[in-house]
């Protein structure tokens, strides 16, 4: 089973300044990649499977909704507003990184020159940073609604997890 991707570039460019372009094959990795690598530990096996076999059955979770418990009124910013933060960071951070016959480069020209890799990283985490805080509001959805195959244990504690980088030499 191919896995598809739950989010397009329209729908990351309602939170992210992202450029319009035909070729989506990047964009779609980083996708693929947020959804198995930061989606997944966060939801659980069981409620990403799910989601994953039948995205329309998962509505109010995937595009978020004001809902109220005990008469208060509470926002569930939606896992698509979640996903696009990771794939904006996982975007900014690897998409400039492209596999060539003869080796890994990153693509330059004249007119330009690439972003340092201290400004990239600070994009990835504050990006990251900020799909954890949007994250909060479906893991509370999540509970307050109580569904039976989220796994409990992967909500939010676990979220403080990020990526070291370390220079060799």
């Amino acid at each position: 089973m191919m896995m598809q991707p739950l989010i397009t570039r329209n729908d990351i460019a309602q939170y992210k300044q992202l450029s319009k372009t035909p070729n989506d094959a990047k964009l779609n990795e980083m996708i693929l990649d947020a959804q198995l690598l930061d989606i997944q530990p966060l939801l659980g096996e069981k409620l990403f499977n799910a989601i994953m076999a039948a995205p329309e059955s998962f509505a109010a979770l995937l595009e978020g909704s004001i809902y109220e418990k005990d008469g208060i009124s509470y926002t569930n910013y939606g896992l698509k507003m979640v996903l696009s933060y990771f794939t904006y960071a996982r975007y900014m951070m690897f998409a400039s990184v492209t596999d060539t016959p003869f080796s890994v480069v990153e693509k330059l020209n004249n007119d330009s020159r690439p972003v340092e890799t201290a400004t990239k990283k600070t994009i990835y985490q504050l990006n990251r940073d900020a799909a954890y805080k949007v994250w909060e509001s479906v893991h509370n959805w999540l509970i307050r609604t109580s569904n039976e195959d989220y796994k409990k244990n992967c909500g939010v504690a676990s979220t403080n997890q990020g990526m070291r980088f370390t220079k060799i030499g």
